[in-house]
Order: C-alpha cells, then structure tokens, then sequence
C-alpha cells in the first residue's frame, strides 16, 4: 500500500472516530450485574471506553475484572443492565455477534489450537467472515500480523502448541485481530512473559491504537508496564467499578495499594 492510500485510509478513520465520539462512547455498559450462577461478581457496574481509547483496568484478585471483560464480550448473562457497542444495545448478542460487529476478546488463558500451525490459527479465526477469507485478503492480513509479530513470520508453520510462552500470546492477539476489530479486550496479555516480551507487546497495543484505531482494554497485573500506554483507567474493588479522574500516570506517583 502506497503512503497516499495509507494517508486516505488514515483520514477516513480520524473522521469515522470523530463521528462516533459525538455520538457517545464506543463500547459502554449501564448498571450491569453479572456472575457464575446465583454468585453476583460484578454488582451495578458502569463503564465506557470512547473511540479511540486505551483503557486499562486494574484491581485485586476476584474483583471482576476478567468478569467484566466476560460479559462485554457475552459470555456472561446479564442479570440487570445492558451493554452497547457504537450506539446499539447489544445486550442479547452472542459472542459470534459481537464479534462479527468489530469486538474482539483475547482471554487470558491460551486460546490458540495447539495443533494448528500459526497460519491455519489464523485461518480459524476468520470463521463468519468469507470476505475475509478470499485468497488477497487473507494474504493481506497475515502480511500486516506478520509485520507485526516478526518471530510469528518465521514460525508461521509451526504448530502453535510447540511455541513459547510469549509466542503463544502472540498468536493469541493475532486471532483477535484477523477480523479487523475495532474494539479489542485484552485479559492479563503479559502474564508469565518476560521483561522483554512484556516491553515489546505493550508498544505493539500501542501501535494498533496508533495506526489501526483499535480501541483497547485491557485487564493487567503488570500495572507499571500498562500505565505507559493507557490513557484512561478504572478501578475494581469488590464487584465495582469507578473511573480514575487524574491522569493514568498520576496513579504511580501515589500508593498504588490503597487501590488494590
């Protein structure tokens, strides 16, 4: 692609994001209440990610945040509230739905077909979406993973069960972005990663936000490393959530435990 037709593309999206800022958040969620059987988690929960946002959400353990992350993506019933996506209640979509709409879910857990090759990994992930799976596309979209994620180019034969750690997780958000999403949630996506790999995916979410206008959240331990590419940040304690006013920055200056 020549820089004219990026420039153009570039445009369209800074327009397309402006049109929908107006119109209100991206992603957002009223009064949400949601759990694992009778066992309520999240209790009258809102949140709201505006376009072109990256937004990180930190708390202790069994606060809700993977929890939250469930039920944006659907995999949790709602018990009171409802969930919206670029201005339609999307509350009774499945998973499928949401995803064919522009959500994309990377779990924390490794969600990549052991047995497949990273290509066919990536294949898989296009299911619903023909359009996408046509020869040039498809090509299209593993040269921009692979620009991406080098190491998966070199390795794009390999069955992803025999890949490291971090090359895992590479695949992992690969799968999530195949269908060109416009909103990613990324559920702890540096855990058990090294210092290096850590440094390396953080800048990589930072370059989608930059240059795909995805917008992101992201669920994280390794609060020190997401601080430096969020710019926005909610706080869950006990099933709740809340918006943190200062700059996401602000927060390592002060006793990040009295957040936790």
């Amino acid at each position: 692609m020549n820089m004219t037709s990026m420039h153009q593309i570039k445009q369209i999206g800074a327009a397309t994001d402006e049109a929908t800022l107006a119109a209100g958040p991206l992603l957002s969620a009223a009064g949400i209440s949601s759990g694992y059987g009778g066992n309520m988690v999240l209790r009258d929960v809102a949140f709201a990610l505006q376009p072109g946002e990256v937004c990180g959400v930190i708390g202790p353990n069994g606060a809700g945040k993977t929890t939250l992350l469930s039920t944006l993506y659907g995999l949790l019933p709602l018990a009171t509230g409802n969930v919206c996506y670029a201005g339609e209640d999307i509350s009774a979509l499945t998973p499928q739905q949401r995803r064919l709409r522009g959500v994309s879910y990377v779990p924390q857990e490794n969600n990549v077909f052991p047995n497949l090759t990273v290509v066919e990994n990536m294949e898989l992930a296009l299911t619903g979406r023909p359009e996408l799976r046509k020869a040039r596309r498809f090509g299209q979209r593993l040269e921009y993973i692979f620009n991406l994620f080098p190491r998966l180019a070199e390795r794009r034969k390999q069955p992803a069960g025999l890949m490291s750690g971090g090359e895992q997780r590479m695949v992992a958000i690969s799968i999530g972005l195949m269908a060109e999403p416009r909103v990613l949630l990324l559920d702890e996506p540096t855990t058990g990663l090294a210092p290096n790999i850590v440094h390396q995916l953080m800048e990589t979410i930072q370059t989608l936000n930059r240059t795909e206008a995805i917008s992101t959240i992201i669920v994280e331990q390794n609060i020190m490393a997401m601080l430096r590419i969020v710019n926005s940040l909610y706080l869950m304690k006990d099933g709740r959530s809340r918006r943190y006013e200062g700059a996401p920055e602000d927060i390592a200056k002060q006793k990040i435990w009295e957040y936790l």
